[in-house]
């Protein structure tokens, strides 16, 4: 049998392997190109959206302004209008803070929700854990002092603690008249006793720095969410469906503040020259130049509740709540 074969054209063997070597090729300068050491290209710019974190406590000293709120979130800024960076919570346990103190040059102390009590030397740049609750999940709601070398923290179900070293340490305080209230502000009267106020129309007075509380007579069964005492010595305490009352003697005797319109107010200042400012529904923000006897609509928003708030000297305020941090001016057209 003869076999017959058919000679290929000269080179097109070496022709028809030329793809495979260049993929093989391709392969090994990928490899090369994948394994040698060179420089990354640096990551975009992480924004930090101030206007889209709950933000609850905000205070002020001097430039120095600091925000906190959920999951742990501290903000810190020396202008109003930002920019706004996040201070370190070192060991950060992502539980939301309700509130925050100047308690001293540079010193500032945060509380929150599972008892966590935080503790900045820095004016809020870094931040160290005092206290943390894994028993109980329960807030805290507030904190104030140092009143005669002692800071209070306080907050639901009748937590109540004392600190007689700037916050380093934490003794829990318990007192039959705070019982399981929820309490949620403090301030210190001209004469120096201290008031304190909560949930259920809650009123107490203590005369011995906090060790020991008497009630007050109940000007209504609501809950008081602060407490503020003025530069003229008037105490002022608010709260719910816009019950708020001043004091000229101490607490002995209150009289019901007139506002323009029925809303939960929630947060307070008032600053050197007596003016009062309060918010709270409706981002709506109330002024008193009469020493809390009458109250004006200086700014209002919409739905959104502020829940916290800082009188700039420049004029304006910054608040805290729904929508994160904002300045906020006087709305034209809103006072009433």
């Amino acid at each position: 049998m003869v076999t017959n074969v058919t000679s290929a054209p000269a080179g097109k063997s070496s022709v028809s392997s030329l793809p495979a070597y260049i993929i093989v090729l391709i392969v090994l300068v990928s490899a090369v190109y994948a394994f040698s050491p060179r420089s990354l290209p640096p990551f975009a710019q992480t924004l930090l959206h101030s206007d889209r974190v709950l933000l609850n406590g905000a205070a002020q000293q001097g430039k120095r302004l600091v925000v906190v709120g959920e999951q742990g979130r501290v903000l810190v800024s020396d202008n109003a209008a930002g920019p706004w960076h996040e201070g370190n919570v070192r060991g950060q346990r992502g539980s939301t803070l309700t509130q925050v103190i100047f308690a001293g040059n540079g010193l500032l102390l945060a509380v929150g929700h599972d008892g966590w009590i935080i503790r900045s030397q820095d004016k809020g740049e870094n931040w160290d854990e005092v206290q943390f609750d894994t028993a109980h999940t329960d807030p805290l709601l507030g904190i104030a002092g140092p009143y005669a070398g002692r800071v209070f923290a306080f907050g639901g179900f009748g937590q109540f603690y004392i600190s007689h070293d700037l916050g380093k340490t934490w003794q829990r305080h318990t007192d039959a008249a705070i019982g399981d209230h929820h309490v949620n502000g403090m301030t210190q009267a001209a004469d120096g006793t201290l008031l304190l106020v909560g949930e259920r129309g809650l009123m107490l007075r203590s005369s011995d720095n906090g060790l020991s509380w008497q009630a007050l007579p109940k000007v209504y069964t609501g809950s008081f969410y602060g407490a503020l005492t003025l530069p003229t010595g008037e105490l002022l305490v608010y709260g719910m469906r816009g019950n708020v009352f001043v004091s000229s003697d101490n607490g002995g005797s209150w009289r019901k503040s007139e506002l323009p319109e029925t809303i939960s107010v929630f947060g307070g200042t008032v600053d050197a020259k007596g003016t009062v400012t309060l918010v709270g529904e409706q981002q709506m923000v109330l002024v008193s130049k009469d020493r809390g006897a009458t109250f004006k609509i200086a700014s209002k928003g919409e739905r959104h509740n502020l829940a916290s708030v800082v009188a700039l000297k420049e004029g304006g305020w910054l608040t805290a709540g729904e929508t994160g941090v904002t300045l906020m001016k006087p709305t034209a057209g809103a006072s009433k």
